[in-house]
């Protein structure tokens, strides 16, 4: 029997609509209808609910899923990868421009007297690319809150498809918004250290 016929064999004995059970994992009731019709498969987390509701393992709900589990895992570990990558990246990129924009000597700004038009492009460039990259470090840290995903032994279990050994101690996982408005607190620093420097730099 597949994932998606024990879904609604539960379901059913429960005496709950595609809606009703929808409602007690908080997704929508067509995301139901996709899983029980194969067309796509739960998350983890959604399987997490799914075996607390039907009082079952989520061994015993995916047996005979597992490899399908395994690739949904590893494909969102790859999100989380190129996301991760492709911010820094663009941090990376944009420090080249504002580097390339203090050696490329063009005339005087109209916005910044003191700065040359590439010297307020390159810096202009890089804070754009920069916010563009904590962005996406937003949504990678969106997708590690959904999974539960807080210190970096989770992450490593995560990406070999293991189930994670979960410190309950751990600081982010005891002040998850203390320590999201720190991340983002350090990276905002940083973004404004090196606007900074590179301010001074050019008005000397």
């Amino acid at each position: 029997m597949e994932l998606k016929e024990r879904l609604k064999e539960h379901r059913t004995q429960l005496g709950l609509s595609q809606e009703e059970l929808a409602e007690r994992i908080f997704v929508s009731r067509q995301t139901i209808s996709n899983w029980e019709t194969d067309r796509t498969y739960p998350d983890v987390q959604s399987l997490l609910l799914l075996s607390e509701l039907f009082d079952t393992s989520i061994d015993e709900l995916v047996k005979g899923d597992v490899a399908t589990m395994e690739k949904a895992i590893e494909n969102d570990w790859k999100t989380m990868s190129r996301l991760t990558g492709a911010a820094w990246g663009l941090v990376g990129v944009g420090l080249v421009c504002a580097v390339v924009g203090f050696a490329v000597p063009t005339g005087p700004s109209s916005l910044m007297p003191k700065c040359t038009e590439s010297e307020v492009l390159g810096i202009v460039v890089f804070l754009a690319l920069w916010i563009l990259g904590c962005i996406l470090l937003g949504v990678v840290e969106a997708m590690k809150k959904k999974y539960d995903l807080v210190t970096y032994r989770d992450i490593l279990a995560y990406s070999r498809g293991e189930e994670p050994v979960r410190d309950s101690e751990a600081f982010g996982r005891k002040h998850p918004g203390i320590s999201a408005g720190l991340k983002m607190g350090l990276s905002a620093v940083a973004g404004f250290v090196v606007a900074y420097v590179l301010m001074k730099l050019t008005l000397g």
